[in-house]
């Protein structure tokens, strides 16, 4: 059996990106999968609201209750998701800006 060689794994000082943000890139350019996350949260949590508001009319008897809890859940839990991302994405930038300028 192969003993485990130190020089295996190449040595990383830091995270390392795969695609890493071109230079001319905005400020909100790190932002983009959070406002996506969050827009389509909030869109979601939207139709499930309609979906509740035309069952409890009685306008459809279209889907199921269930079908409008779960899309009402599932937009607040993406909505908020992406309300907290937000936040630790500016901070993770400020901390990257800190450590480039030293």
């Amino acid at each position: 059996m192969e003993e485990f060689e130190e020089d295996w794994f190449p040595e990383a000082s830091g995270s390392q990106r795969l695609f890493p943000d071109p230079p001319g890139a905005s400020g909100w350019a790190h932002l983009h999968r959070a406002v996506i996350v969050l827009v389509m949260g909030f869109l979601m949590c939207a139709v499930g609201g309609l979906l509740f508001l035309l069952l409890a009319l009685g306008v459809t008897e279209g889907p199921p209750r269930p079908v409008a809890s779960a899309c009402l859940s599932l937009g607040l839990l993406l909505g908020l998701m992406g309300l907290l991302w937000i936040p630790v994405l500016k901070e993770k930038q400020r901390r990257k800006g800190y450590c480039q300028a030293a």
